[in-house]
């Protein structure tokens, strides 16, 4: 079983164009238009992810995304729209992933936002704005709860303290904590 996933994962890669890059996706993922995702190092999608890239999508470095994660980049013209319910023009909008942000379960982007650099996306919600840098959202729609100790961020980037680089490095041993 543990080679069946391996050959899904390579062949998934293949045909995404990301082969040797440190990206881990599950291969039950769907991807639409694949070839307008820019992908930069360093990235986790979770299982059963679904991604509709024609408007374009950018996933910088150090990002993981939870399982079930949707995100579209087009929408249907419906205002002033010559059928119903939308007509057959669509709006290509591009949604960016900054760098060292996590997305949790179950989250939709909607067309055309991006999620500010070092930003927590909480479960089950739905991003109909941009996200500000450092912030944790959550809600739908999704909504600024807090911000991350900036202090504390700069000095885990000044020393490159990312996830998914040192769990390739070195590996990292899983810790689990109540409360």
């Amino acid at each position: 079983m543990m080679i069946i996933s391996k050959v899904k994962r390579f062949l998934l890669k293949r045909k995404l164009g990301i082969l040797g890059k440190n990206i881990d996706i599950t291969p039950n993922s769907i991807f639409g238009n694949h070839e307008n995702i820019i992908w930069h190092d360093n990235i986790y999608i979770g299982p059963y992810a679904y991604i509709w890239a024609i408007g374009g999508l950018e996933i910088c470095e150090n990002v993981i995304i939870g399982p079930r994660i949707t995100i579209h980049t087009s929408n249907h013209r419906y205002e002033g729209a010559t059928m119903l319910p939308y007509d057959g023009y669509t709006y290509l909008k591009k949604v960016t992933i900054e760098k060292n942000v996590w997305i949790g379960d179950n989250v939709s982007l909607v067309p055309g936002v991006t999620i500010g650099e070092g930003s927590v996306v909480a479960m089950g919600s739905v991003v109909t704005k941009d996200v500000p840098k450092c912030s944790i959202v959550g809600g739908n729609p999704a909504r600024v709860l807090k911000q991350r100790d900036l202090k504390l961020y700069n000095e885990l980037e000044n020393n490159k303290m990312y996830y998914m680089r040192l769990k390739q490095l070195r590996g990292i041993k899983q810790v689990f904590l109540n409360g």
